[in-house]
């Protein structure tokens, strides 16, 4: 789904200086789909009037969730006003609303934490202190990866931002993390929620590159504890009741620091005894599946809101979602009890999300293909217009089809995850058994049970995880990625499923 956040986020890194395919494939990698990231920077080279129009068409973003459809509507009701729209009213007498739901199985509660243990409030004043500079953001993707070093360039990075790290170390020892506005989802205003989230993976980028350089100056355990600092603010994000956007955001926060701490790992000198306390910190951020089901429900519960702001005809919201709705018609139209079924609209998306919440603890290879069936087919909209004059629930089956998730890329992006922890828990072993003997264990199973209680679980099968002496290399048997054939043919290539053994 094409959201503003994306359009901003590729805005931002182009400003930034970052190449198309490297945003392409961070993205690929956070689990967005090729075919709307493709789209979206369709959108941003077009000129701005062409620009602003087509993202009417294809945007749904969080303060303008149905943007997307406000085009099929306005065609719709172009169509109705030539065969006049005096019969609106008439069809109230044939709208058939269901009761209101029961949809307390997808409820949570409000969440209560002191503001001096939220860690949000220490991350939010990031955005105000952090140097990022916007011309270097190739160069600092290029340090991460392993592909340059500039001593001077990172000693300046990390001089800069003495006070973006000061606050960053202090979000790591609050216990927890809550984005305000969304800690009851009874009360939700989604104008005050916006979330710095480039904020969040910049810091993450520039803690990976301070971790890298106390590295080289030879302090290893230092460097390890400081990327630990990243994964553990990710995770802290991911337990709370938070948003899509904002999950998949901590994804690639903690994927970039797993990589990273691979690369420190690799070098390092670190006795056996001191490496093996790194493998056990790391069993703390395997992805729950209790985290990402709260994740589902707080986008039912934002979507239901917004579907009570537009039954109530609230103009607040009418104006988020465009200003062609202050047409009195189209309110009309909006509100009418034939058109737009409150009750059977939420009861739509409450069976999406029961289906997904089944779906968020299966095994990669045995989620079931979870993309929705279109209830109104864009591209059959022109030959069906008379039908859909008389087609009840129009415009709740028009929301479905814009906001309903599509989480397939988001479970696999779940357990690509878990597979980093899982492999840089077998890098750990196998760098702190070389150390200890000068030589690499012929299997995993000579791992155990002095550097790993068990061998890392691949969650693309639910088997263990494999590892090639000849190869030097971990792997997952998701390489072959014959089960899965409801992912994209792009996100299958974009999948890192093998690790390199780099020592």
């Amino acid at each position: 789904m094409i959201t503003q956040e994306l359009i901003d986020y590729i805005k931002q890194q182009l400003n930034q200086g970052v190449e198309k395919e490297k945003i392409k494939q961070l993205l690929l990698a956070n689990g967005w789909q090729n075919e709307d990231i493709e789209k979206a920077f369709e959108i941003i080279a077009q000129p701005s009037m062409t620009q602003t129009s087509e993202i009417q068409k294809f945007i749904s973003p969080k303060k303008k969730r149905i943007k997307k459809i406000i085009a099929i509507i306005l065609g719709i009701f172009v169509f109705l006003l030539i065969i006049d729209l005096s019969f609106l009213p008439l069809m109230n007498l044939f709208a058939k609303d269901i009761p209101s739901i029961d949809d307390s199985d997808l409820q949570l509660q409000k969440v209560v934490i002191p503001d001096e243990e939220n860690a949000y409030f220490d991350l939010i004043k990031i955005k105000d202190v952090i140097y990022y500079p916007k011309d270097k953001s190739n160069i600092i993707f290029d340090i991460i990866d392993g592909k340059t070093w500039d001593e001077q360039f990172v000693e300046e990075i990390l001089s800069k931002n003495s006070k973006a790290f000061e606050y960053f170390d202090k979000a790591f020892l609050k216990p927890k993390y809550q984005n305000p506005e969304l800690k009851d989802l009874n009360n939700i205003d989604l104008e005050k929620y916006n979330p710095p989230l480039g904020t969040y993976q910049n810091i993450s980028y520039l803690n990976a590159i301070k971790a890298l350089y106390l590295s080289k100056q030879g302090n290893d355990k230092e460097a390890l504890d400081e990327i630990l600092k990243s994964i553990d603010v990710a995770q802290k994000i991911q337990n709370s009741q938070t948003s899509l956007l904002e999950y998949l955001i901590t994804l690639g926060m903690k994927n970039i620091s797993l990589k990273t701490m691979q690369k420190i790992v690799s070098s390092s000198k670190l006795k056996g005894n001191e490496l093996k306390s790194y493998i056990q910190n790391l069993d703390k951020f395997y992805n729950n599946s209790n985290d990402l089901i709260k994740t589902l429900k707080v986008e039912y519960n934002i979507v239901s809101y917004e579907i009570n702001l537009i039954a109530n005809g609230d103009t607040k919201m009418l104006k988020l979602v465009s200003k062609d709705f202050e047409d009195a018609k189209i309110k009309e139209m909006i509100s009418n009890n034939y058109y737009f079924l409150k009750n059977k609209t939420k009861l739509l998306f409450a069976e999406n999300t029961r289906m997904q919440i089944n779906n968020a603890s299966q095994v990669c290879g045995e989620i079931k293909n979870t993309e929705n069936k279109e209830l109104v087919p864009e591209n059959k909209i022109p030959e069906n217009k008379i039908k859909m004059i008389f087609e009840e629930n129009i415009i709740g089956k028009m929301l479905y089809d814009t906001l309903a998730i599509n989480p397939s890329s988001l479970f696999i992006g779940r357990c690509q995850s878990d597979l980093l922890v899982g492999a840089t828990q077998t890098i750990i072993a196998i760098k702190a058994y070389k150390n200890d003997k000068n030589s690499y264990p012929n299997s995993l199973n000579d791992l155990i049970p002095d550097y790993l209680s068990s061998i890392p679980k691949d969650p693309f099968d639910g088997g263990q995880l494999k590892y090639s002496l000849q190869k030097k290399i971990i792997y997952s048997i998701g390489k072959d990625i014959q089960n899965l054939e409801n992912i994209s043919k792009d996100l299958k290539s974009n999948l890192s499923l093998e690790f390199k053994i780099d020592f």
